[in-house]
């Protein structure tokens, strides 16, 4: 018995040592600073040669150079911070020799994309080069760049296809994925990619290859300007006009990133 009050003794007499210097820095003053989580690492820019964050600016991060901006499309929230926000008649060009490098064989385009199924076909972004001798609603030469858009993808219009061009010089392919690059009219964020090496062309949806096609090489003759949020100027025949969706984080890499890198950024912005 003399024992165990010894151990009870010692006890109490520990937990009155003890108690005190663990709270003792909730009234000191100044406060203990506790140590912040590290930040989460950036997105690698390893190639990155254009970069539209959408932070009150149409500018890229890489050159500094400002858009040339049709009509009066703007900004909401975005899927990180704020997004362009498309309007009827309204997009955004750049000048390829503005790009912080030469456009290659090997290209990545990437972007989040909530999509507004009204008009129920759009141009999203596009290089193209002109149809020498074809009006301005009648411009659609696909032997060279590339044009990722979207069209109806059923009668009602519940769902919105996603697609791609491509040209090689000579000729066109297309990433059509089917039902598979299907996005619900009433769909949040998605993170949109397209892929190009010499020899494959890849589409995907969310980090999730959706189409290919196993083009030759991509060409770039003609090309001189990307369209973000339309087709016009250079891809107008079919009714790819202005898109009314949003538009976040777009990146242009000069080389063929990888699917578990693409999912890399869709994790790093949807943390």
């Amino acid at each position: 018995m003399k024992m165990r009050k010894y151990v009870y003794m010692l006890s109490a007499a520990l937990l009155l040592f003890v108690l005190p210097s663990c709270f003792q820095d909730l009234d000191q003053d100044p406060p203990f600073n506790y140590p912040e989580e590290p930040p989460k690492p950036p997105i690698s820019e390893d190639g990155q040669i254009f970069y539209l964050s959408f932070e009150d600016n149409f500018e890229d991060n890489v050159s500094n150079t400002a858009a040339t901006i049709v009509g009066n499309p703007g900004f909401t929230e975005g899927k990180v911070a704020k997004a362009y926000a498309g309007v009827q008649d309204g997009y955004l060009t750049f000048r390829l020799s503005d790009l912080a490098s030469d456009l290659g064989a090997d290209l990545t385009v990437g972007f989040w994309y909530k999509v507004n199924a009204n008009p129920d076909r759009a141009g999203i972004i596009v290089i193209g080069p002109v149809t020498e001798g074809a009006s301005p609603e009648a411009q659609n030469n696909r032997t060279s760049g590339f044009r990722i858009f979207r069209e109806k993808g059923d009668e009602n219009n519940t769902v919105q296809r996603i697609k791609a061009n491509v040209g090689n010089g000579t000729g066109d392919g297309w990433l059509d994925g089917g039902a598979n690059a299907d996005i619900p009219a009433t769909a949040g964020w998605k993170y949109i990619t397209l892929t190009l090496t010499a020899g494959k062309a890849v589409l995907y949806l969310d980090g999730e290859e959706v189409a290919t096609n196993d083009l030759s090489q991509i060409s770039w003759a003609g090309c001189d300007i990307l369209s973000i949020g339309s087709g016009a100027p250079r891809f107008t025949e079919w009714g790819h006009l202005s898109d009314n969706s949003l538009i976040d984080e777009l990146r242009i890499y000069n080389r063929a990133l990888t699917a578990a890198q693409i999912k890399d950024i869709i994790i790093h912005d949807s943390e």
